[in-house]
């Protein structure tokens, strides 16, 4: 008797084990549950709008607007903003949805398509309405996946949309908020450092050093003294600011944004000259890029800038 319980444990383990082997094969094809309402392709519907289709393509960036319930925006695949969710999103209005498509086809065309196709989230998701109604967010990182985006923006000091085609450049309050969001978002999703970036200036301290300065601020309350002690910080760490003294991810995330969005002759002049620490973190960021993505990154800023000035 003994021994029969023996020989059925057994079996049971190995038929347990095999079941568990055989499940999480690489081959093994994972449906989604339709309980939880993920849906089985993501991908935009055969009759999206054209440039929907094609961003998504192009890109891999779903720039999405319809929904049937707000449930669909607030609860990403891999993260949930359960508190918003409380309050029911809007959509974007028909005369508006086209000028959202545009604006986000120019901002995707000053990047390189290798580098948006592994590195960049996947959704920008357009609502006309998010969070609360009286106190509603602009933007909202769901996860490290989806940015929800407010369409027309009403960030403060943003522009009306007049003409959808340039308003990418015109309105540098708006894009300068949403590279603010997305390279945040990409500097928690990029899966390597760039080697050597590390190395240059002194290492990173969590913020340590950043903290100490501002808790000193609110003892002393000198505005002046806590904004030297920092650019101090900056010059003498090679950081590219007092902020990104935290982690590699914090300044590649201000490198990110701020490359994008300037001409090298201002980047240079406002923090490259007298500083040879951030200056090899410049050539090697902006070698990286070329080298990995066949992107030239100080290109892009440096047509932003350009086309900026011309509005101004």
């Amino acid at each position: 008797m003994k021994q029969n319980k023996i020989l059925f444990y057994a079996f049971m383990g190995v038929l347990l084990l095999n079941f568990t082997w055989t499940s999480c094969t690489k081959e093994a094809s994972i449906v989604p549950s339709e309980s939880l309402g993920f849906e089985q392709q993501f991908k935009p519907k055969e009759d999206a709008n054209p440039i929907e289709k094609s961003l998504f393509n192009d890109y891999n960036v779903w720039v999405r607007m319809d929904f049937n319930e707000s449930r669909e925006v607030y609860n990403a695949y891999l993260g949930q903003d359960v508190n918003n969710a409380r309050f029911p999103a809007q959509k974007v209005d028909q005369n508006m949805r086209q000028s959202a498509y545009v604006y986000m086809q120019t901002l995707l065309s000053n990047v390189s398509k290798v580098y948006a196709q592994q590195v960049m989230p996947n959704e920008v998701f357009f609502v006309k309405t998010y969070g609360h109604p009286a106190y509603g967010y602009q933007f909202n990182v769901i996860a490290r996946n989806r940015l929800a985006f407010v369409w027309p923006n009403a960030t403060y000091g943003a522009q009306p949309v007049v003409d959808p085609d340039t308003h990418y450049y015109r309105d540098s309050v708006l894009t300068k908020a949403v590279w603010d969001n997305l390279s945040r978002m990409i500097s928690d999703r990029i899966t390597e450092e760039i080697p050597g970036f590390e190395k240059i200036g002194k290492p990173y301290d969590g913020g340590a050093a950043f903290t100490k300065i501002r808790d000193q601020y609110f003892i002393d309350y000198d505005l002046a003294k806590r904004n030297r002690d920092w650019q101090t910080l900056a010059d003498q760490g090679g950081y590219l600011d007092a902020y990104s003294s935290a982690s590699f991810k914090d300044e590649y995330a201000a490198f990110f944004k701020l490359i994008l969005l300037e001409s090298y002759a201002n980047i240079n002049k406002n923090y490259l000259e007298g500083n040879a620490m951030r200056r090899q973190k410049y050539d090697l960021f902006v070698k990286y890029f070329r080298d990995t993505y066949n992107w030239d990154i100080q290109a892009a800023g440096n047509k932003y800038r350009e086309m900026l000035s011309s509005f101004q």
